[in-house]
């Protein structure tokens, strides 16, 4: 994605060129119209001034007249279409740059969304989107004054060439002192547009855990905090508008200088028989018109700094190059059994220490494989790493032949199914969430999905079943119902590789057992790797292996390890203990 609001805008002016050169060409010749209309009004007030007797008097006067309706008529009609083709193309261009942002947001990786609140990326894609069609519009009201500018200009040239080097200098000083003006306030804009988000990422960041603010009691602690980025915020925006109105006051007062020297220029020639009394009527009225699109294109200018203040501090943000991308010419993982293995992989999260330094391990297909150890040992950045949430510093991860790093990403998450812990959900309805796994899923294999994982039986008791609306994050749903939708969910996916964190932990021991029972049909010939909290869950995995600190210190099967009265025995003996001792 463009990282500058100028390349940013261009790319999609570009897509759209037919329409804006259609646009072009009417606003041409409908200024021209308009322009030309004063000449035709000012010559129906000379001639009106003329002699009353004269044969042709009214003759002459109706002839400009119609004239003069004419051209404003024609002008009207041109304008119009401007603004029909606008409607057409305009909207069209809002929903693609929504559409492509929204793409490329999506292909950061987990650790941009780490750094990054959710609420701020969000408030910047609305940003960018609202600047860019802000941008659009503006561009053709900049386009329209110039264009009226520049015919009024040359008409001005055909009445009297002396007006050339004084409209010349005129509009070469205001272009200059407003460029001048615009770069002022496109830095107070890109301060206040940056100021905005965070706030409106506080906003949501605290809606987001609205549950949290409540169970602490901790409400005026967020609006002490939220009310510190407003008044910074207001400073800000005090200051912006501030600029502005210092700024428009400086234009309007030059506006209404050069109105007055313009026509007690006029009248001079007029009393050295230089302009005619029609002549003297149009030059003052295209003048009156110059004056006030030459300050109108100005203030559009500093309105356009001010987007592209907004927009710049949006692809601050939004156009970072992802860290983890597609080769060139990657394939697509298409495994139905899938071995995992680790080949001398070396990892360290940035400003960290190293995690994994020559690790090597292997699942074969159809293995079970259970991960144990202490908090910060492992277990979550090896399966991270699988799914290549981060790409490792040396070494490779293969699924069966295949560098994860040389096949897709999308191609590697769909051979992955996985169960967090910590369940988030859509805010969509149950039904939604559960053929989220596979997406054109019939109604039939949803409801068997969710009979395996006994999800059917409280989906049932809601009014609207599966037609439930969830809430935020599922937030209507117990822990363990949350679980028991994503493991539906995964059921209906059918990757070849499963991954569970502590899948069953928020479940009743009833419910529990029955989905126990409905896992061991669902891992049949498939690859799995649970991290375990409850060691107990362990003793049907194949094999186990004990993470301490980045290492692999142990392996073996839930029966072996005990044996050998080592780390796994410790963890297994004090969990046991804090059981008994409950």
């Amino acid at each position: 994605m463009e990282k500058t609001p100028s390349k940013f805008i261009m790319r999609y002016l570009r897509i759209f060129k037919g329409y804006l050169l259609a646009s072009l060409g009417l606003i041409i010749i409908s200024q021209t119209l308009g322009q030309s209309a004063p000449y035709f009004m000012a010559k129906v007030y000379d001639t009106a001034s003329g002699q009353v007797g004269s044969p042709t008097y009214w003759n002459d006067i109706v002839f400009y007249a119609l004239i003069a309706c004419a051209v404003v008529s024609g002008r009207m009609l041109f304008s119009q279409c401007v603004d029909f083709i606008i409607a057409r193309f305009m909207p069209k261009a809002n929903s693609m740059v929504v559409r492509d942002v929204f793409d490329y947001v999506n292909k950061h990786s987990i650790a941009y969304f780490s750094k990054e609140m959710s609420g701020n990326v969000s408030n910047k894609i609305h940003i960018l989107a609202g600047s860019t069609k802000e941008l659009m519009q503006q561009s053709f009201w900049a386009s329209y004054s110039l264009i009226t500018m520049v015919v009024s200009f040359v008409f001005l040239l055909i009445v009297n060439w002396l007006f050339l080097p004084i409209m010349t200098v005129w509009v070469l000083l205001v272009a200059l002192v407003s460029f001048k003006l615009g770069k002022v306030r496109r830095k107070y804009a890109k301060e206040t547009g940056r100021l905005e988000s965070a706030a409106s990422g506080m906003v949501v960041d605290s809606l987001s855990n609205y549950s949290e603010i409540k169970n602490f009691a901790n409400f005026k602690f967020e609006k002490l905090n939220l009310l510190k980025s407003l008044r910074t915020l207001k400073r800000a925006d005090t200051k912006e508008r501030t600029v502005m109105a210092y700024i428009r006051l400086f234009q309007q007062s030059v506006n209404i200088l050069s109105l007055f020297s313009f026509l007690f220029l006029s009248i001079y020639m007029l009393r050295m028989g230089i302009l005619s009394t029609a002549q003297f009527i149009f030059v003052n009225t295209l003048f009156a018109t110059l004056s006030h699109l030459v300050f109108e294109a100005s203030w559009i200018y500093n309105n356009m700094a001010r987007v592209f203040g907004n927009m710049s501090s949006a692809l601050e943000t939004l156009a970072v190059d992802p860290e983890i991308v597609d080769k060139p010419g990657a394939g697509k993982l298409d495994v139905k059994r899938a071995t995992i293995k680790f080949e001398n992989v070396s990892f360290q999260y940035e400003n960290r220490e190293p995690l994994f330094t020559d690790l090597s391990v292997e699942i074969k297909a159809g293995e079970k494989v259970g991960l144990v150890g202490l908090s910060g040992s492992g277990k979550s950045t090896f399966i991270k790493l699988i799914s290549r949430y981060f790409d490792v510093n040396n070494g490779a991860i293969k699924i069966n032949k295949y560098d994860i790093r040389d096949v897709t990403q999308d191609s590697l998450h769909k051979a992955i199914a996985a169960i967090p812990q910590d369940v988030s959900l859509f805010n969509r309805t149950l039904y939604d969430n559960i053929r989220y796994g596979k997406t054109m899923a019939t109604e039939k294999e949803v409801h068997e999905a969710a009979k395996k994982a006994f999800a059917d039986i409280f989906i049932k008791e809601f009014e609207n079943g599966y037609k439930t609306k969830v809430g935020d994050r599922g937030v209507i749903l117990s822990g363990g119902e949350r679980q028991r939708i994503a493991i539906a969910r995964a059921i209906l996916k059918n990757a070849p590789i499963l991954v569970f964190d502590e899948a069953t932990s928020a479940l009743d021991s009833q419910s529990e057992r029955h989905i126990q029972k409905s896992l061991k049909n669902l891992m049949k010939g498939k690859t799995v790797i649970a991290i375990a909290h409850r060691l107990s869950t362990l003793r049907e995995m194949d094999r186990i292996l004990v993470f301490d600190k980045g290492r692999i210190v142990e392996q073996g099967s839930h029966a072996v390890l005990l044996r050998k009265k080592g780390v796994y025995q410790k963890l297994y003996t004090m969990q046991v203990d804090g059981f008994m001792g409950e």
